[in-house]
């Protein structure tokens, strides 16, 4: 089921995020509405990590420490049947803050992408987020009885469906060979308990 379904708490602006307050995980998924085969490209800003998390990036499937032993950013697999659907990535608040040298005025940025694979959707491309406090994230097709392109985190011990979502931006890029077209970057200002859609470009 697509996390827009939920439908709780939606905003935009700079207001305090209990959400960033609390959680240790943070879902970002894509969702669209009509289209088929839309292709996520995210990747961290700051910190600066190299890596795109998204099908046929590289690494793809999770940005991680030196030896992959610390999980940053991981995505959920790709979505590439659906014409109303998603996929998302979930980042790690917790790991990001105890990265070597610290984050830059105590701030997350994202930088997230995309492009159309098969068909060109004319609805725009949604940003939801969703928090979780505690427990441990599990990919939705890696669990019994469930299908899908996110996570699940049964054992945690507060969660904030879609907390936050974007205006939404139509997306046309079908090039393959580029860095997509960018819906929003993300700002979480960890000191002010926010999380920002940034859509200006």
């Amino acid at each position: 089921m697509s996390p827009l379904a939920f439908g709780l708490g939606k905003s935009r602006g700079a207001t305090f995020d209990p959400a960033v307050f609390y959680c240790n995980y943070i879902v970002l998924y894509f969702n669209w509405t009509d289209g088929k085969d839309l292709d996520i490209i995210t990747s961290f800003i700051s910190p600066n990590l190299s890596g795109e998390c998204g099908f046929n990036r590289t690494p793809g499937n999770a940005i991680t420490n030196g030896d992959g032993s610390i999980t940053y950013m991981k995505w959920g697999n790709d979505n590439s049947e659906d014409t109303e659907g998603y996929e998302g990535i979930y980042i790690d608040v917790d790991a990001l803050k105890q990265i070597p040298g610290g984050l830059t005025n105590n701030e997350i940025e994202l930088d997230l992408r995309c492009i159309w694979r098969a068909e060109v959707g004319t609805d725009p491309v949604i940003l939801t987020a969703t928090g979780y406090q505690g427990g441990t994230m599990a990919l939705e097709d890696e669990t019994a009885n469930v299908s899908g392109f996110g996570f699940l985190n049964p054992t945690a011990t507060q969660t904030f469906i879609n907390f936050k979502e974007s205006e939404g931006k139509q997306i046309t890029d079908v090039n393959r060979e580029n860095n997509g077209q960018r819906v929003a970057r993300v700002k979480l200002k960890l000191s002010e308990f926010v999380l920002e859609f940034i859509e200006d470009d």
